[in-house]
Protein backbone atom coordinates (compact mmCIF):
# COMPACT_ATOMS: atom_id res chain seq x y z
CA UNK A 1 0.00 0.00 0.00
CA UNK A 2 1.07 3.63 -0.76
CA UNK A 3 2.31 5.48 2.53
CA UNK A 4 -0.87 8.03 2.15
CA UNK A 5 -3.47 5.18 2.13
CA UNK A 6 -1.43 3.07 4.69
CA UNK A 7 -1.90 5.99 6.99
CA UNK A 8 -5.18 6.69 6.55
CA UNK A 9 -6.42 2.85 7.32
CA UNK A 10 -3.98 3.53 10.39
CA UNK A 11 -6.48 6.83 11.48
CA UNK A 12 -9.59 4.45 10.52
CA UNK A 13 -8.40 1.94 12.80
CA UNK A 14 -7.40 4.43 15.77
CA UNK A 15 -11.01 5.89 15.57
CA UNK A 16 -12.52 2.19 15.87
CA UNK A 17 -13.66 3.02 12.59
CA UNK A 18 -11.96 0.00 11.25
CA UNK A 19 -13.04 -4.26 11.85
CA UNK A 20 -10.37 -6.91 11.10
CA UNK A 21 -11.78 -9.77 9.17
CA UNK A 22 -9.58 -12.90 9.31
CA UNK A 23 -9.97 -15.59 7.04
CA UNK A 24 -9.15 -19.14 7.18
CA UNK A 25 -6.39 -19.09 4.69
CA UNK A 26 -4.44 -17.01 7.28
CA UNK A 27 -4.57 -19.59 9.86
CA UNK A 28 -1.50 -21.64 9.54
CA UNK A 29 1.04 -23.07 12.07
CA UNK A 30 3.65 -21.06 13.29
CA UNK A 31 6.81 -21.75 11.45
CA UNK A 32 5.22 -23.44 8.89
CA UNK A 33 7.14 -22.43 5.39
CA UNK A 34 4.34 -23.62 3.56
CA UNK A 35 2.07 -21.45 5.45
CA UNK A 36 -0.82 -24.25 4.47
CA UNK A 37 -4.08 -23.26 6.08
CA UNK A 38 -5.46 -25.66 9.04
CA UNK A 39 -8.56 -26.29 7.65
CA UNK A 40 -6.63 -27.78 4.78
CA UNK A 41 -4.51 -29.75 7.30
CA UNK A 42 -7.24 -30.90 8.89
CA UNK A 43 -9.11 -31.76 5.83
CA UNK A 44 -6.03 -34.16 5.50
CA UNK A 45 -5.85 -35.50 9.05
CA UNK A 46 -9.73 -36.84 8.24
CA UNK A 47 -8.95 -38.38 5.14
CA UNK A 48 -5.80 -39.84 6.42
CA UNK A 49 -7.73 -41.49 9.28
CA UNK A 50 -10.24 -42.95 6.84
CA UNK A 51 -7.58 -44.69 5.09
CA UNK A 52 -7.68 -42.90 2.12
CA UNK A 53 -5.48 -43.14 -0.93
CA UNK A 54 -2.86 -40.38 -2.77
CA UNK A 55 -5.47 -40.88 -5.66
CA UNK A 56 -8.63 -40.40 -3.44
CA UNK A 57 -6.92 -37.04 -1.47
CA UNK A 58 -5.64 -35.75 -4.88
CA UNK A 59 -9.44 -36.30 -6.14
CA UNK A 60 -11.05 -34.52 -3.10
CA UNK A 61 -8.99 -30.97 -3.66
CA UNK A 62 -8.19 -31.00 -0.06
CA UNK A 63 -10.84 -28.76 0.89
CA UNK A 64 -12.69 -29.53 4.36
CA UNK A 65 -16.37 -29.15 3.53
CA UNK A 66 -15.10 -32.59 1.26
CA UNK A 67 -13.43 -34.07 3.39
CA UNK A 68 -16.20 -33.72 6.11
CA UNK A 69 -18.75 -34.82 3.50
CA UNK A 70 -16.57 -37.90 2.67
CA UNK A 71 -16.25 -38.53 6.60
CA UNK A 72 -19.76 -38.33 7.43
CA UNK A 73 -20.81 -40.74 4.68
CA UNK A 74 -18.40 -43.01 5.79
CA UNK A 75 -18.65 -42.73 9.44
CA UNK A 76 -22.40 -41.20 9.41
CA UNK A 77 -21.42 -40.16 13.22
CA UNK A 78 -21.43 -36.40 13.97
CA UNK A 79 -19.93 -36.92 16.80
CA UNK A 80 -16.69 -38.43 15.80
CA UNK A 81 -16.82 -35.75 12.98
CA UNK A 82 -17.03 -32.79 15.53
CA UNK A 83 -15.08 -34.04 17.98
CA UNK A 84 -11.81 -34.71 15.39
CA UNK A 85 -12.12 -31.64 14.85
CA UNK A 86 -12.19 -30.06 18.26
CA UNK A 87 -9.42 -32.16 19.29
CA UNK A 88 -7.38 -31.07 16.27
CA UNK A 89 -7.68 -27.11 17.18
CA UNK A 90 -7.63 -28.07 20.38
CA UNK A 91 -3.97 -29.07 19.69
CA UNK A 92 -3.42 -26.48 17.61
CA UNK A 93 -4.48 -23.39 20.56
CA UNK A 94 -1.40 -23.17 22.50
CA UNK A 95 0.49 -21.04 19.86
CA UNK A 96 0.16 -18.15 17.62
CA UNK A 97 2.01 -16.42 14.55
CA UNK A 98 4.08 -13.11 14.12
CA UNK A 99 1.46 -12.21 11.60
CA UNK A 100 -1.20 -12.41 14.71
CA UNK A 101 0.58 -10.54 16.97
CA UNK A 102 1.52 -7.71 14.74
CA UNK A 103 -1.90 -6.86 14.08
CA UNK A 104 -3.01 -7.39 17.86
CA UNK A 105 -0.36 -4.59 18.62
CA UNK A 106 -2.67 -2.33 16.80
CA UNK A 107 -6.10 -0.99 18.70
CA UNK A 108 -8.51 -3.32 16.66
CA UNK A 109 -11.42 -3.57 18.74
CA UNK A 110 -13.20 -6.40 16.85
CA UNK A 111 -12.02 -9.28 15.07
CA UNK A 112 -14.33 -11.25 13.01
CA UNK A 113 -12.87 -14.62 12.19
CA UNK A 114 -14.21 -17.34 10.10
CA UNK A 115 -11.64 -19.75 11.73
CA UNK A 116 -12.20 -21.99 14.80
CA UNK A 117 -8.76 -21.50 16.04
CA UNK A 118 -6.78 -19.39 19.14
CA UNK A 119 -4.46 -17.60 17.26
CA UNK A 120 -5.72 -14.20 16.88
CA UNK A 121 -7.05 -14.60 20.64
CA UNK A 122 -3.95 -15.73 21.65
CA UNK A 123 -1.60 -13.16 20.20
CA UNK A 124 -3.47 -10.27 21.62
CA UNK A 125 -2.94 -11.67 25.02
CA UNK A 126 0.77 -12.05 24.01
CA UNK A 127 1.00 -7.96 23.99
CA UNK A 128 -0.46 -7.74 27.48
CA UNK A 129 -4.22 -6.85 26.04
CA UNK A 130 -7.40 -8.38 27.82
CA UNK A 131 -9.30 -10.22 24.99
CA UNK A 132 -12.96 -11.35 24.82
CA UNK A 133 -13.83 -14.33 22.94
CA UNK A 134 -17.51 -15.07 21.39
CA UNK A 135 -18.75 -17.42 18.64
CA UNK A 136 -21.72 -17.66 16.87
CA UNK A 137 -23.54 -21.53 17.01
CA UNK A 138 -26.02 -21.90 14.46
CA UNK A 139 -27.63 -24.64 16.10
CA UNK A 140 -28.68 -22.49 18.60
CA UNK A 141 -26.96 -23.24 21.72
CA UNK A 142 -26.20 -21.17 24.16
CA UNK A 143 -23.19 -18.63 24.05
CA UNK A 144 -21.46 -16.28 26.85
CA UNK A 145 -22.26 -13.07 27.28
CA UNK A 146 -20.47 -10.21 25.56
CA UNK A 147 -19.00 -7.19 27.13
CA UNK A 148 -18.77 -3.97 24.62
CA UNK A 149 -15.36 -4.35 23.37
CA UNK A 150 -12.65 -1.85 23.33
CA UNK A 151 -9.07 -1.21 22.20
CA UNK A 152 -7.49 -2.90 25.68
CA UNK A 153 -10.17 -5.27 25.58
CA UNK A 154 -11.11 -6.37 21.97
CA UNK A 155 -13.21 -9.03 21.06
CA UNK A 156 -12.63 -12.05 18.81
CA UNK A 157 -15.90 -13.26 17.16
CA UNK A 158 -15.68 -17.00 15.54
CA UNK A 159 -18.65 -16.84 13.08
CA UNK A 160 -18.71 -19.75 12.01
CA UNK A 161 -18.29 -21.69 15.20
CA UNK A 162 -15.69 -22.24 17.65
CA UNK A 163 -13.80 -25.75 19.18
CA UNK A 164 -14.66 -24.96 22.61
CA UNK A 165 -18.30 -25.98 21.70
CA UNK A 166 -18.61 -29.21 19.25
CA UNK A 167 -22.53 -27.82 18.04
CA UNK A 168 -21.22 -24.64 16.79
CA UNK A 169 -18.63 -25.84 14.09
CA UNK A 170 -19.54 -25.32 10.58
CA UNK A 171 -17.70 -28.53 8.65
CA UNK A 172 -20.36 -30.07 6.35
CA UNK A 173 -22.27 -28.97 3.44
CA UNK A 174 -25.33 -29.03 5.89
CA UNK A 175 -23.72 -27.27 8.53
CA UNK A 176 -23.10 -24.52 5.81
CA UNK A 177 -26.88 -24.47 4.59
CA UNK A 178 -28.31 -24.29 8.18
CA UNK A 179 -25.67 -21.74 9.15
CA UNK A 180 -27.06 -19.78 6.14
CA UNK A 181 -30.78 -20.36 6.80
CA UNK A 182 -29.65 -19.73 10.71
CA UNK A 183 -27.77 -15.85 10.17
CA UNK A 184 -30.70 -15.11 7.61
CA UNK A 185 -33.02 -15.84 10.01
CA UNK A 186 -31.46 -14.46 12.77
CA UNK A 187 -32.74 -17.19 14.67
CA UNK A 188 -29.79 -17.46 16.59
CA UNK A 189 -29.65 -13.48 16.49
CA UNK A 190 -25.59 -11.89 15.92
CA UNK A 191 -24.95 -10.14 19.18
CA UNK A 192 -25.96 -6.68 19.34
CA UNK A 193 -22.05 -5.56 20.02
CA UNK A 194 -21.17 -6.94 16.77
CA UNK A 195 -24.31 -5.58 14.90
CA UNK A 196 -24.05 -2.26 16.38
CA UNK A 197 -20.49 -1.38 15.08
CA UNK A 198 -20.92 -3.10 11.55
CA UNK A 199 -24.07 -0.82 11.24
CA UNK A 200 -22.31 2.26 11.60
CA UNK A 201 -22.01 3.91 8.00
CA UNK A 202 -18.81 5.11 8.41
CA UNK A 203 -16.87 1.28 9.45
CA UNK A 204 -15.62 -0.39 7.06
CA UNK A 205 -13.53 -3.91 7.00
CA UNK A 206 -10.17 -4.82 6.31
CA UNK A 207 -10.42 -8.41 4.92
CA UNK A 208 -7.59 -10.69 4.94
CA UNK A 209 -7.26 -14.06 3.25
CA UNK A 210 -11.05 -14.35 3.68
CA UNK A 211 -11.64 -16.37 0.06
CA UNK A 212 -14.09 -14.45 -1.47
CA UNK A 213 -14.73 -16.40 -4.39
CA UNK A 214 -16.72 -18.38 -2.09
CA UNK A 215 -20.40 -18.11 -3.16
CA UNK A 216 -21.84 -18.18 0.27
CA UNK A 217 -19.89 -15.48 1.38
CA UNK A 218 -21.54 -13.15 -0.74
CA UNK A 219 -24.87 -14.00 0.88
CA UNK A 220 -23.24 -13.76 4.17
CA UNK A 221 -21.82 -10.18 3.69
CA UNK A 222 -25.25 -8.94 2.30
CA UNK A 223 -26.84 -9.93 5.75
CA UNK A 224 -24.15 -9.23 8.27
CA UNK A 225 -24.21 -5.58 6.29
CA UNK A 226 -20.80 -5.60 5.19
CA UNK A 227 -21.47 -4.08 2.02
CA UNK A 228 -20.38 -0.64 2.97
CA UNK A 229 -20.45 2.96 1.61
CA UNK A 230 -17.08 3.36 3.32
CA UNK A 231 -14.67 1.15 0.65
CA UNK A 232 -13.65 -2.06 2.43
CA UNK A 233 -9.87 -3.61 1.33
CA UNK A 234 -9.63 -7.24 0.83
CA UNK A 235 -6.07 -9.19 0.53
CA UNK A 236 -5.95 -12.50 -0.89
CA UNK A 237 -3.37 -14.70 -2.09
CA UNK A 238 -1.88 -15.93 -5.21
CA UNK A 239 -4.19 -19.10 -5.02
CA UNK A 240 -7.51 -16.20 -5.56
CA UNK A 241 -5.57 -13.87 -8.28
CA UNK A 242 -5.18 -17.03 -10.19
CA UNK A 243 -8.62 -18.32 -10.11
CA UNK A 244 -10.47 -18.11 -13.77
CA UNK A 245 -13.13 -16.74 -11.96
CA UNK A 246 -11.13 -13.79 -10.38
CA UNK A 247 -12.54 -11.00 -12.90
CA UNK A 248 -16.51 -11.96 -12.08
CA UNK A 249 -15.72 -11.78 -8.20
CA UNK A 250 -13.68 -8.51 -8.81
CA UNK A 251 -16.42 -7.30 -10.63
CA UNK A 252 -19.26 -7.97 -8.48
CA UNK A 253 -17.46 -6.50 -5.13
CA UNK A 254 -17.12 -2.79 -6.98
CA UNK A 255 -19.59 -0.38 -8.04
CA UNK A 256 -22.08 -0.21 -4.53
CA UNK A 257 -20.18 -2.94 -3.35
CA UNK A 258 -17.20 -1.44 -2.24
CA UNK A 259 -14.45 -3.62 -1.69
CA UNK A 260 -10.77 -3.50 -3.47
CA UNK A 261 -8.92 -6.97 -3.80
CA UNK A 262 -5.12 -6.24 -3.44
CA UNK A 263 -2.42 -9.27 -3.92
CA UNK A 264 -0.40 -8.75 -1.25
CA UNK A 265 1.98 -10.84 1.46
CA UNK A 266 0.07 -11.25 4.88
CA UNK A 267 2.83 -11.27 6.70
CA UNK A 268 4.60 -7.95 4.96
CA UNK A 269 1.91 -5.83 5.08
CA UNK A 270 0.64 -6.64 9.05
CA UNK A 271 4.24 -5.64 9.67
CA UNK A 272 4.14 -2.16 7.73
CA UNK A 273 0.80 -1.32 9.06
CA UNK A 274 1.65 -1.86 13.06
CA UNK A 275 5.16 0.26 12.51
CA UNK A 276 2.96 2.73 10.45
CA UNK A 277 0.47 2.92 13.59
CA UNK A 278 3.71 2.90 16.27
CA UNK A 279 5.41 5.59 14.48
CA UNK A 280 2.02 7.93 15.12
CA UNK A 281 2.04 6.53 18.86
CA UNK A 282 5.73 7.46 19.09
CA UNK A 283 5.27 10.96 17.69
CA UNK A 284 1.90 11.39 20.23
CA UNK A 285 4.12 10.74 23.62
CA UNK A 286 6.92 13.24 22.11
CA UNK A 287 4.37 16.03 22.20
CA UNK A 288 3.06 14.99 25.17
CA UNK A 289 6.18 14.43 26.88
CA UNK A 290 6.02 18.08 28.34
CA UNK A 291 3.05 17.12 30.23
CA UNK A 292 3.37 16.01 34.20
CA UNK A 293 2.26 12.59 35.26
CA UNK A 294 0.19 14.52 38.25
CA UNK A 295 -1.49 17.19 35.96
CA UNK A 296 -4.85 17.74 36.36
CA UNK A 297 -8.17 15.95 34.21
CA UNK A 298 -8.83 18.48 31.24
CA UNK A 299 -12.39 20.39 32.26
CA UNK A 300 -14.44 18.41 29.70
CA UNK A 301 -12.92 15.10 31.20
CA UNK A 302 -15.48 12.80 32.20
CA UNK A 303 -16.35 11.95 35.59
CA UNK A 304 -16.30 8.70 37.26
CA UNK A 305 -18.00 7.90 40.80
CA UNK A 306 -16.26 4.88 42.49
CA UNK A 307 -18.75 2.64 44.19
CA UNK A 308 -16.06 0.13 46.97
CA UNK A 309 -16.70 -1.12 50.67
CA UNK A 310 -15.61 1.47 53.02
CA UNK A 311 -12.45 -0.34 54.29
CA UNK A 312 -10.44 -0.10 51.40
CA UNK A 313 -10.65 3.28 51.53
CA UNK A 314 -7.22 3.67 51.26
CA UNK A 315 -6.66 1.82 47.96
CA UNK A 316 -9.63 3.74 46.47
CA UNK A 317 -7.69 7.21 47.44
CA UNK A 318 -4.60 5.48 45.29
CA UNK A 319 -6.78 4.79 42.21
CA UNK A 320 -8.59 7.98 42.36
CA UNK A 321 -5.00 9.85 42.43
CA UNK A 322 -3.79 7.34 39.49
CA UNK A 323 -7.31 7.71 37.16
CA UNK A 324 -7.00 11.84 37.58
CA UNK A 325 -3.57 11.78 36.67
CA UNK A 326 -4.43 9.50 33.49
CA UNK A 327 -7.65 12.28 32.63
CA UNK A 328 -9.98 11.10 34.36
CA UNK A 329 -12.08 13.27 36.84
CA UNK A 330 -13.30 11.18 40.17
CA UNK A 331 -16.23 12.49 41.69
CA UNK A 332 -15.65 13.40 45.03
CA UNK A 333 -17.77 13.25 48.43
CA UNK A 334 -16.55 16.68 49.61
CA UNK A 335 -19.55 16.84 52.29
CA UNK A 336 -18.90 13.40 53.37
CA UNK A 337 -22.30 12.02 52.39
CA UNK A 338 -21.15 8.51 52.49
CA UNK A 339 -20.93 8.30 56.21
CA UNK A 340 -24.57 9.49 57.14
CA UNK A 341 -27.80 9.38 56.27
CA UNK A 342 -27.80 11.89 53.82
CA UNK A 343 -26.14 9.69 51.31
CA UNK A 344 -29.19 7.04 50.79
CA UNK A 345 -31.50 9.98 50.16
CA UNK A 346 -28.54 11.86 47.89
CA UNK A 347 -27.35 8.29 45.98
CA UNK A 348 -29.11 8.29 43.07
CA UNK A 349 -29.30 12.02 42.37
CA UNK A 350 -25.04 11.72 41.69
CA UNK A 351 -25.37 8.65 39.68
CA UNK A 352 -28.20 9.31 37.39
CA UNK A 353 -27.13 12.59 36.78
CA UNK A 354 -23.73 14.07 38.20
CA UNK A 355 -21.29 11.37 36.72
CA UNK A 356 -20.56 9.84 33.68
CA UNK A 357 -19.01 6.31 34.89
CA UNK A 358 -19.50 4.06 37.46
CA UNK A 359 -16.55 1.53 38.45
CA UNK A 360 -17.23 -1.00 40.94
CA UNK A 361 -14.03 -1.89 42.93
CA UNK A 362 -14.39 -5.37 43.56
CA UNK A 363 -12.26 -6.97 46.74
CA UNK A 364 -12.44 -9.69 49.41
CA UNK A 365 -13.87 -7.20 51.66
CA UNK A 366 -16.69 -6.02 49.31
CA UNK A 367 -17.48 -10.25 48.70
CA UNK A 368 -16.97 -10.88 52.47
CA UNK A 369 -19.76 -8.40 53.57
CA UNK A 370 -23.82 -9.54 53.10
CA UNK A 371 -24.56 -5.63 53.39
CA UNK A 372 -23.42 -2.30 52.41
CA UNK A 373 -24.42 0.94 50.69
CA UNK A 374 -22.06 -0.30 47.63
CA UNK A 375 -25.33 -2.31 47.11
CA UNK A 376 -27.45 -0.08 46.40
CA UNK A 377 -25.34 1.95 44.27
CA UNK A 378 -24.74 -1.13 41.86
CA UNK A 379 -28.13 -1.39 41.37
CA UNK A 380 -28.84 2.05 40.75
CA UNK A 381 -26.21 1.74 38.18
CA UNK A 382 -27.40 -1.22 36.65
CA UNK A 383 -30.45 0.55 36.01
CA UNK A 384 -29.34 3.67 34.52
CA UNK A 385 -26.58 1.44 31.64
CA UNK A 386 -30.30 -0.34 30.91
CA UNK A 387 -31.56 2.88 29.53
CA UNK A 388 -28.22 3.33 27.03
CA UNK A 389 -27.55 2.42 24.04
CA UNK A 390 -26.08 -1.38 23.67
CA UNK A 391 -22.47 0.57 22.76
CA UNK A 392 -22.15 2.94 25.37
CA UNK A 393 -20.30 1.82 28.74
CA UNK A 394 -21.65 3.51 31.99
CA UNK A 395 -21.10 0.27 34.69
CA UNK A 396 -17.21 -0.54 34.56
CA UNK A 397 -17.00 -3.70 37.08
CA UNK A 398 -12.91 -4.29 38.35
CA UNK A 399 -11.26 -6.13 40.99
CA UNK A 400 -8.64 -4.79 42.74
CA UNK A 401 -6.26 -7.75 43.32
CA UNK A 402 -7.78 -11.55 43.60
CA UNK A 403 -10.85 -11.47 44.30
CA UNK A 404 -14.25 -12.89 43.29
CA UNK A 405 -16.86 -11.36 41.54
CA UNK A 406 -20.37 -10.25 42.31
CA UNK A 407 -22.80 -12.48 41.06
CA UNK A 408 -24.60 -9.29 39.81
CA UNK A 409 -21.51 -8.41 37.72
CA UNK A 410 -20.40 -11.55 36.36
CA UNK A 411 -21.65 -11.03 32.89
CA UNK A 412 -18.96 -7.82 32.75
CA UNK A 413 -15.61 -8.47 31.28
CA UNK A 414 -13.18 -6.98 34.38
CA UNK A 415 -10.44 -5.86 34.81
CA UNK A 416 -7.71 -5.98 37.67
CA UNK A 417 -6.63 -2.60 38.64
CA UNK A 418 -4.14 -3.54 41.47
CA UNK A 419 -1.65 -3.47 39.35
CA UNK A 420 -0.35 0.18 37.05
CA UNK A 421 -1.22 -2.15 33.45
CA UNK A 422 -4.73 -2.31 34.95
CA UNK A 423 -5.43 0.56 35.49
CA UNK A 424 -3.84 2.00 32.39
CA UNK A 425 -6.40 -0.16 30.62
CA UNK A 426 -8.82 1.04 32.98
CA UNK A 427 -8.18 4.83 31.87
CA UNK A 428 -8.15 3.40 28.45
CA UNK A 429 -11.38 2.22 28.12
CA UNK A 430 -13.15 5.17 30.04
CA UNK A 431 -11.22 8.08 27.58
CA UNK A 432 -12.13 5.87 24.47
CA UNK A 433 -15.86 5.54 25.36
CA UNK A 434 -15.72 9.24 26.11
CA UNK A 435 -14.44 10.02 23.07
CA UNK A 436 -17.19 7.94 21.20
CA UNK A 437 -19.66 9.62 22.74
CA UNK A 438 -17.99 12.98 22.17
CA UNK A 439 -17.83 12.10 18.18
CA UNK A 440 -21.59 11.16 18.36
CA UNK A 441 -22.47 14.42 20.24
CA UNK A 442 -20.99 16.63 17.32
CA UNK A 443 -22.76 14.14 14.39
CA UNK A 444 -26.00 14.87 16.14
CA UNK A 445 -25.36 18.31 16.37
CA UNK A 446 -23.54 19.18 12.85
Amino acid sequence: MESRELRSLVDRVKEGKCVLVLGPRVAVRAGDPERRPLDELLALALLNDLGASEAEIAASAVTLRRAADEYMRRQGDPYMLTGFACDFYEAEAQSTTDFHTDLAALPFQLCISASPDDLMFRAYKSVEKTPQQGHYNFSGGRTPPLSQPSEQSPLVYHLFGHYSDRTSLVLTEVDLIRFLVAIIKGAPPVPDQIRGILNDPEVSCLFIGFGFHQWYLRVLLEVMNLYKSSRGIAFEDNVFFERPDRAEVVGFFSGTRRIDFRPLQWEAFAKELRAAYEATVEKKAVAGAAQTAGSSPAPDAPIAFVSYASQDRDKIEALAEQLEARGVNIWQDKQDLRAGQKWARALENVIQSQVHYVIVVQTPTMIGRDEGIFYKEIDIARSRQSEMRDDITFLIPVTHGTSEILSSLKEYHVIDVGEEKGVEQLARAILEDWKKRAARRQAVTA
